[in-house]
């Protein structure tokens, strides 16, 4: 799978959300994320990660192993994507360095999540805040089976955008993980 994904900074965060609440009804969450690499460095040198995610929500907590790939495109950022769902994260944080791995960095993320439909896709908008970072993100994703699919759906996933009142001005591809490291 390729998450077709497009970041922006969001310049009116009230305005976006109230949009964002007219497609249904948002989630908070705040995700725990650790990134981990090759003790040499070669994930990230390689445009590769590799995560443990630990969703805090109202009603229940959840934890995520993904992998991304490099990039397919460079403009969004869009990477193939493999992501599980663990029952036991510190073992998996253990398992992780056990096999070599070093944690590279963590940060946590105040998320509100919508699902919703459009352009006949299932599209996923988060509202994004780092503590440790200025501003409001928007992330939009769909996904997509193949690499040839990418075009057209990001092509939808900006349509969405526009209607979000979200310009091309704002677009971002910088990693939370190279913003964060550049703070601290």
């Amino acid at each position: 799978m390729i998450e077709a994904e497009v970041k922006a900074h969001v310049r009116d965060p009230e305005y976006v959300l109230q949009e964002l609440e007219k497609c249904g009804t948002g989630l908070a969450e705040v995700y725990e994320d650790t990134y981990y690499d090759a003790a040499d460095g070669s994930l990230s040198r390689d445009d590769r990660e590799l995560r443990v995610r630990t969703v805090h929500g109202p009603e229940s907590t959840r934890s995520l192993l993904t992998y991304k790939g490099a990039r397919v495109d460079d403009v969004s950022g869009s990477k193939p994507e493999h992501e599980t769902v663990v029952e036991d994260p510190e073992a998996v944080h253990a398992l992780l360095r056990g096999l070599g791995y070093v944690q590279s960095i963590a940060f946590t993320k105040r998320c509100r999540n919508y699902r919703f439909d459009a352009a006949g896709r299932k599209m996923l908008a988060t509202l994004v805040r780092v503590p440790e970072l200025d501003g409001t993100f928007l992330e939009l994703e769909t996904m997509v089976l193949e690499e040839s699919e990418l075009p057209a759906a990001l092509d939808d996933v900006r349509g969405v955008l526009r209607e979000l009142g979200i310009e091309d001005k704002d677009l971002t591809n910088e990693l939370y993980t190279d913003a964060v490291a550049a703070k601290r």
